[in-house]
């Protein structure tokens, strides 16, 4: 019964044979032995059950079987060295299918108009945009990279950090009149809005002249939705801690405050990052769109924050 994966280096080996006319000149050619040759030759005719050449001690000559072969062989490696060549290029070019998948807070507030900057300045790259917070199976929902704000990046995928992200304590000025927030034990006396991955009750943490504090808090309000908390604590609800990027606009309006400004507080996550698939060839494409990412990104965060990072 013959084998059908074909060694597609036997195949070049036995048109190198064809053309050279001679196994010794193909072994010139190809830098081996003749008995390695002569050998591989062998292989290929058990492979496919058929004598492929009429042997003497001073010439070769195709069987009916060699010539057909010989005859789709040829298009067989000029097909591939095609596609080969067509890869080669498209990898190399501005052009091409990126996939992403990106956070819905960030997403919304400042990607769009990045990604709308990208494909403007590269008309040949088509995107698509995948805005939720999950992060599922990038190979399974066929995703290039993803963007992931987090402390602890999943060890399942590369990931290449794109900067920090800073949070902050903040509330509207009317909810802080005649109740200011002079050290982090006063948060014990004020009604707190915080992300549900924090907990009910934990302990916030807080950076102050290169010193970790750890304070005990309690929260009256939970969500695990940025855009419900900035809105209770524009409402006057109370404090809410939250990324820096989330509150810039407000906090720049005045509509909130900066609660414990000399305080850096954590949050859920600390960092944002590209996450890709362990081994995946990246196009030139692909790294392009994210260095644009990374670049514009860092320019909005340096803008907004209070250390350049």
């Amino acid at each position: 019964m013959i084998d059908n994966n074909l060694d597609l280096n036997l195949l070049k080996l036995f048109v190198e044979i064809v053309e050279a006319k001679s196994l010794a000149e193909a072994a010139r050619r190809t830098g081996m032995t003749r008995s390695n040759v002569s050998m591989r030759l062998k292989k290929l005719e058990k492979t496919l059950e058929t004598q492929l050449f009429r042997r003497n001690t001073r010439s070769i000559e195709l069987t009916q079987q060699g010539e057909l072969l010989y005859e789709k062989s040829q298009k067989i490696l000029e097909e591939i060295a095609s596609v080969s060549s067509d890869i080669h290029h498209l990898s190399k070019s501005m052009k091409g299918y990126i996939r992403v998948r990106i956070p819905t807070g960030f997403g919304h507030l400042y990607l769009s108009d990045i990604f709308i900057d990208f494909i403007r300045e590269y008309p040949e790259i088509d995107l698509k945009i995948l805005i939720n917070d999950r992060l599922d199976d990038l190979i399974e929902s066929e995703v290039d990279f993803a963007i992931k704000i987090t402390s602890n990046p999943n060890n399942e995928y590369v990931a290449r950090k794109i900067c920090d992200v800073q949070w902050c304590l903040s509330a509207s000025p009317d909810y802080l009149k005649g109740n200011p927030v002079l050290l982090p034990s006063d948060l014990l006396h004020h009604k707190l809005v915080m992300p549900a991955a924090m907990g009910k009750n934990f302990f916030l943490k807080l950076v102050h002249e290169r010193s970790l504090i750890r304070q005990r808090v309690s929260c009256s309000l939970q969500s695990g939705s940025y855009t419900f908390l900035l809105d209770a604590a524009l409402k006057g609800v109370g404090i809410t801690l939250l990324p820096r990027y989330a509150v810039h606009q407000e906090l720049k309006q005045g509509k909130l405050v900066e609660v414990l400004e000399d305080y850096m507080p954590e949050g859920v996550g600390n960092a944002m990052y590209f996450l890709t698939i362990p081994n995946k060839f990246t196009t030139t494409a692909t790294h392009q769109l994210m260095n644009f990412l990374q670049e514009r990104i860092i320019a909005l965060v340096d803008s907004w924050n209070h250390t350049t990072l």
